[in-house]
């Protein structure tokens, strides 16, 4: 059972890829604090929280914001 992701905290992750587009999930991992199995972990919960992603083939995460209409 996957644990509930704290929205604080999802936002947090989301904010320091903004920040640091491209970067794989260590980087952001170490940058924030966390192992990086938390920050991976959270990567579905981003988008389930409309927090989109897109990673590269070289596990580079981009932010991916939808433009109002």
């Amino acid at each position: 059972m996957a644990r509930p992701q704290n929205k604080q905290r999802l936002e947090e992750i989301y904010r320091k890829i903004e920040q640091h587009p491209g970067k794989r999930a260590g980087l952001i991992a170490r940058l924030l604090g966390l192992n990086r199995s938390a920050v991976t972990r959270s990567l579905p919960c981003l988008e389930e929280n409309g927090l989109y992603l897109f990673k590269d083939e070289k596990g580079g995460l981009w932010p991916f914001r939808k433009n109002k209409q």
